[in-house]
């Protein structure tokens, strides 16, 4: 049961990381030359994951723009919402499994507790 609830809470960090880098992709989307970030999940030996986050080096689109001196390109974040918002939800459902994992090793541990009285 120790093994299950370990289990558990390094998925909520993993996907509570992952949460955080999507929110920190969101809140750059309009910034120029930024580069999104992506969390990937690693099994640990001991079980459970390791959150490891790492940035896209990949261009965003280039616009051109007139910076005075003439025309330039610039270049984009390369943050796409649609992608970010399905993220943003697949890290809220790893994180309700979570919780729910959590909540029924209670439950067991509560059921073993009131067998023993």
């Amino acid at each position: 049961m120790i093994g299950a609830i370990h289990s558990a809470l390094s998925g909520l960090t993993a996907f509570s990381t992952q949460i955080d880098v999507t929110a920190h992709n969101v809140a750059n989307v309009n910034t120029n030359g930024f580069k999104k970030s992506r969390t990937e999940l690693v099994a640990v030996e001991t079980g459970g994951v390791l959150p490891v986050i790492q940035k896209n080096q990949s261009a965003g689109p280039f616009i051109l723009n007139n910076t005075g001196y003439g025309p330039a390109q610039l270049e984009l974040s390369n943050v796409d919402l649609g992608e970010e918002a399905v993220n943003q939800i697949l890290a809220q459902r790893g994180f309700e499994a979570n919780i729910s994992t959590l909540k029924t090793v209670d439950d067991m541990l509560g059921t073993i507790l009131d067998i023993r009285k």
